[in-house]
């Protein structure tokens, strides 16, 4: 609950494009990794299994999360109406500023910012926006942090002895950062 009312509510009070990631990244942590996190940890908890294994839960959940959330933003860029249920952009068209975004407003702040300021309400906003994302490696940059938080996710469950089970959360680790839709 906590994300969603930091996504509705106004953002734009931070002043650098690495405030605005940091911002965005603990909003994605309580939107999206803490659910992830907290319904892993539930699961293992609920098992009565050792506490290690419910931190290892814990991380490997909050990681998935973060990572899935940055393939989804990179997925409002790069999908369609068919394969996303939703149409391309609708971040950018609800004023939604994510990671792609703000990766591009590091190379392009001149540009950004001030759209990002007015979260991409006037006229053309959402096309320029798109311009400079599709220009810069912003996309780039989002795919390698859900890498990243994928990868922490596998090391997490990597603690935990061998089993069929802990090889399928590591793929599906993986097909977070593989997905398509």
């Amino acid at each position: 609950v906590r994300g969603e009312v930091m996504q509705m509510t106004k953002t734009n009070t931070a002043n650098s494009s690495k405030s605005r990631l940091e911002y965005y990244l603990r909003k994605n942590y309580f939107k999206t990794g803490s659910l992830m996190a907290n319904s892993c940890q539930s699961a293992a908890l609920l098992g009565n299994y050792p506490l290690e294994w419910v931190n290892c839960a814990y991380r490997y959940g909050k990681h998935l999360g973060l990572a899935f959330q940055l393939v989804d933003d990179v997925l409002d860029y790069e999908g369609n109406l068919q394969t996303m249920g939703k149409p391309a952009l609708s971040d950018l068209k609800a004023g939604l500023a994510t990671a792609p975004v703000l990766f591009a407003s590091e190379q392009y702040p001149n540009e950004l910012n001030p759209l990002l300021e007015r979260k991409f309400k006037a006229e053309g906003d959402v096309e320029t926006a798109l311009q400079y994302v599709t220009a810069s490696n912003g996309i780039e940059k989002t795919k390698e942090l859900a890498r990243v938080h994928a990868e922490l996710a596998m090391e997490a469950v990597l603690e935990l002895e061998p089993s069929v089970y802990r090889d399928a959360l590591v793929h599906l680790a993986y097909k977070v950062v593989d997905r398509t839709r």
